[in-house]
């Protein structure tokens, strides 16, 4: 539910949003022997029971000159049950998560009409996933806590030459504590840990020019776009028996990602969509010692679109993905246990469709 109270005083504008969220779920997982390839003995029989509610509110105050003021906060609580019913008895397991209230305050000022400037400085807490609370073996890992952590974030966003040009800029400083991390045992089993705390600075850059808008051409819309992503993330203080990682980039994320396209479609119904993807090397463990390497992707999309009758719509497309037929590892199994962190990625593939719609609007 979400109630909203809005008022003018003026030339300010006051609205204030709050309500709550609660959420049930009930599922079950079941993991088996694999017998090269074929389902073999059951090893683990699991029911969980998730609950979880949100209480929240968020002001926003427009003030004359183009200044807008956010501020809000919450309160979250979680709970867990989960019941091995592969045990004789069944073995049941609960864990439950209590937040403090996270504030979160943001200024926005308009320069010009089309250009903005924004601050913001958050404080938050995140409880582990069901996936990372309970191990692949089925228990539930009770020493396992949230994260929490502090974000700063500075950007500039808006658009130039009568709105042809979209640009943003974010620049972020984050301290998180109990991070979240990854770890495979000998016996191949998932469990999460918490890793000391780490610092995440980076900055996130988006561009995009378009060249052609206009329904009478033949090339009715055109535009190209590039987005990069400078993550700098380390462990500022973690250690794990007589391992010290503190200062080590944190696994599992590339410093450098350039992703950019081509769009372009015409007044007859072709169209193409061009990508371009760039990934720097990933760290593959807490000791970075092992990484994947980088690798470039290319991928191509052309398609024709076409109103058969009224509101019916056709689509006949036809793509490739990998077009350098790249060799990469793809979903990295982070502080895998001898060395399996790698995962093959498809080479060079093909794609091909038929889609019909309709547009009951």
């Amino acid at each position: 539910s979400v109630f909203e109270f809005k008022k003018q005083i003026n030339e300010t504008t006051v609205q204030v949003n709050f309500g709550a969220e609660a959420q049930k779920g009930f599922f079950g997982t079941k993991d088996y022997a694999n017998n090269l390839g074929i389902i073999d003995t059951l090893q683990t029989d699991d029911a969980a029971n998730i609950w979880q509610y949100m209480v929240f509110a968020q002001a926003d105050v427009k003030l004359p000159h183009g200044w807008i003021i956010t501020a809000g906060a919450s309160y979250n609580k979680s709970s867990i049950q989960n019941t091995q019913l592969s045990n004789v008895p069944p073995r049941i397991q609960t864990q439950t998560f209590e937040n403090k209230i996270p504030p979160r305050l943001a200024i926005l000022k308009k320069i010009t009409q089309t250009i903005s400037v924004y601050g913001s400085i958050a404080r938050g807490f995140s409880t582990p996933t069901t996936a990372e609370l309970i191990n692949t073996n089925g228990a539930i890992n009770p020493n396992l806590q949230p994260e929490d952590g502090i974000d700063y974030e500075i950007g500039l966003r808006g658009n130039l030459f009568h709105n042809k040009l979209y640009f943003e800029v974010n620049v972020f400083f984050f301290d998180l504590n109990n991070t979240i991390v990854e770890r495979i045992d000998s016996n191949g089993i998932f469990y999460y840990v918490n890793a000391g705390a780490t610092r995440q600075n980076g900055i996130e850059t988006y561009i995009s020019y378009i060249i052609a808008d206009n329904p009478n051409q033949f090339i009715s819309n055109s535009k190209i776009w590039i987005s990069h992503a400078y993550d700098d993330f380390h462990y500022v203080n973690f250690k794990q028996l007589s391992a010290d990682y503190s200062g080590n980039y944190m696994p599992g994320v590339a410093k450098h990602i350039f992703v950019s396209g081509l769009d372009v479609d015409t007044r007859i119904g072709l169209y193409t969509n061009i990508t371009y993807t760039y990934t720097d090397k990933i760290w593959l463990n807490d000791a970075n010692t092992a990484y994947a390497g980088s690798y470039n992707l290319l991928a191509a999309r052309i398609g024709y679109k076409k109103i058969l009758h009224r509101k019916i719509r056709m689509e006949i497309f036809a793509g490739a993905g990998n077009i350098f037929n790249t060799k990469y590892s793809l979903g990295n199994d982070i502080n895998a246990a001898a060395g399996r962190y790698y995962n093959a990625a498809p080479g060079v593939n093909y794609f091909a469709g038929i889609a019909f719609g309709n547009f009951f609007k």
